[in-house]
């Protein structure tokens, strides 16, 4: 059985919260915020408190459905342009950059990884501050529950409107799509595997009003404490999605699209400083 971890356990960053987080996001100028090019898709190159501040704004305006997609090496390389998901990226509205080995294709260009956990636990700051509500959906029943423990714990005030594990038959599912659409969230954590998570957000944006829908993936198992972390020199390094296919050999396809991507990382390395 893995370790679950008590609500005591749930590490936070206690600096950011003695801060005033909410005027140092507003103070943030999210107008000159920059992308860049990896393989042909648009990459948000930001810090994490700049994703934050530009996610903050979506979330005050509520204008229309935002998706927020984190790419990492393997990503990255099944959603490249000429590839059948490369449409996903098309459709996001903000790309963050979880995985290291992003950073070294584009020779260091990138200013910081901005890992879903980072980004799950500070809107949830904010909503709590601020009274967004939020809908989680994805993992299985204990996990989802144990996260709604842990969450409700440590932010008594956070609004969390709804919550599904993400194994649904057809009519389940239907009922999850229309919970969705009658609390109206202001923010979707949606924790599923890759590719199943982007196409499930691709083929369900109308059940979604304007929300802020963030695919968290993996997130949530570490959330509950559930989730088999990498050691720490994989952590330190970034390179948590190396050690993920290493400890699941059997993933063999990813091991290749690995060698792959490290070959392609030498030509983008080889153009950036031609």
């Amino acid at each position: 059985m893995p370790h679950m971890k008590q609500p005591s356990e749930i590490v936070h960053n206690s600096s950011k919260e003695e801060r005033d987080i909410l005027l140092e996001y507003q103070n943030i100028d999210v107008s000159k915020l920059e992308t860049i090019k990896v393989l042909g898709i648009p990459i948000d190159n930001v810090t994490t408190d700049e994703a934050i501040a530009k996610l903050f704004r979506i979330l005050e305006k509520k204008e229309s459905m935002h998706y927020v997609l984190f790419v990492d090496p393997i990503k990255l390389m099944r959603m490249r342009p000429h590839k059948p998901l490369h449409r996903i990226t098309e459709k996001a509205g903000t790309i963050l950059v979880e995985g290291a080995g992003i950073n070294w294709m584009s020779s260091g260009r990138i200013k910081e990884r901005v890992t879903p956990i980072a980004v799950m636990m500070d809107l949830i700051r904010l909503a709590e501050l601020k009274e967004f509500t939020i809908f989680i959906f994805g993992s299985k029943d204990e996990t989802i529950e144990r996260v709604f423990f842990n969450l409700t714990r440590h932010f008594p005030r956070v609004r969390i409107v709804g919550r599904q594990a993400g194994h649904l038959d057809r009519q389940r599912e239907m009922r999850v799509k229309e919970a969705i659409r009658k609390t109206g969230p202001d923010i979707i954590f949606l924790a599923m595997d890759f590719p199943e998570q982007e196409i499930w957000i691709e083929n369900n944006t109308g059940f979604f009003g304007k929300a802020l829908v963030v695919g968290v993936g993996g997130a949530l198992d570490m959330l509950s404490g559930a989730d088999k972390k990498a050691p720490d020199y994989f952590k330190s390094r970034g390179l948590s999605w190396l050690w993920r296919i290493i400890a699941r050999p059997y993933r063999v396809r990813r091991m290749w699209e690995t060698i792959y991507f490290l070959l392609l990382g030498l030509i983008e390395r080889f153009k950036y400083k031609g």
